[in-house]
């Protein structure tokens, strides 16, 4: 009888395993496209965007597991849009209206870091940068986890007719974002917004 029990109380464990991982799917090394903002891959990464329960301009990839590094594509934001789908109505998040200037764009970045759950998110380093044949600009970000964890990140943004197209990566400050930075300052680089 005891056994039974022990079996069925791993068979649920490992079918709960199961189901979590159901969410992430395989992005391949290559072309990535998130509607109208595509970028290369130099490997592979999970796709965890179902996991993240993001809105449908959101996708979000990781290669460590996305509490150990993540990689936001977010395609076209248009007017009214927001990066981090509100919990309830009395708690909105950030949206982005079209025209923003290039400061406002980076403090929406930072709001919707913030209310991902971070704390003490800062942004520095704003630089100019070409996504395709359009300006763009980029910045660096650095949090903390509410448990005091160090967070680096970089973010791509270019607002390209009204609408705005985001690279947001975030990683823990130790190992993760150093070992993944070249890669993604790569994978930024390579961003193109078009049909």
């Amino acid at each position: 009888m005891m056994i039974r029990i022990l079996r069925g109380v791993v068979l649920a464990a490992g079918l709960s395993i199961l189901s979590a991982c159901v969410s992430i799917t395989a992005a391949p090394a290559g072309p990535y496209a998130s509607g109208l903002h595509t970028v290369t891959l130099g490997r592979m990464w999970g796709d965890a965007s179902a996991f993240a329960g993001a809105p449908k301009t959101v996708k979000m990839l990781t290669i460590d597991g996305w509490q150990l590094n993540r990689l936001y594509v977010i395609d076209g934001l248009k007017s009214g849009d927001f990066i981090v789908r509100p919990m309830s109505k009395e708690t909105p998040t950030p949206t982005f209206r079209a025209g923003m200037t290039p400061i406002e764009q980076v403090e929406l970045v930072a709001e919707s870091v913030t209310a991902m759950g971070y704390q003490r998110v800062e942004t520095d380093g704003l630089r100019p940068t070409k996504v395709g044949n359009a300006d763009g600009l980029r910045a660096d970000i650095s949090a903390k986890t509410p448990e005091g964890l160090n967070i680096s990140g970089i973010t791509q943004i270019a607002e390209i007719g009204g609408r705005l197209y985001i690279l947001l990566y975030l990683a823990p400050t130790e190992h993760y974002f150093n070992a993944t930075k070249a890669e993604v300052e790569g994978i930024m680089a390579s961003a193109r917004v078009g049909a």
